[in-house]
């Protein structure tokens, strides 16, 4: 079966990363000894935007979602 132009395009999707449950966020960047203005000024974002993902008010999306899931992957190597 050969496969469609749409179903093509379909497949060249990238997989979004997954984020820890907020509070999991938060323990990630206290354990890694990083503030909230650290963490933002390395993904491009605020502090208040870190403290509203880590507080589960918004959830990053587009190219901050996988900046975000960098850090919290740098995070827990450093902690």
């Amino acid at each position: 079966m050969t496969e469609t132009v749409a179903e093509r395009i379909r497949s060249f999707r990238q997989v979004r990363p997954e984020l820890p449950a907020p509070a999991e966020r938060k323990a990630v960047r206290e354990a890694a000894g990083l503030t909230l203005a650290q963490v933002g000024s390395a993904v491009g974002v605020t502090a208040q935007a870190v403290g509203l993902w880590e507080s589960g008010r918004r959830t990053p999306r587009g190219t901050l979602l996988d900046r975000y899931a960098e850090a919290i992957s740098a995070m827990r190597e450093l902690a």
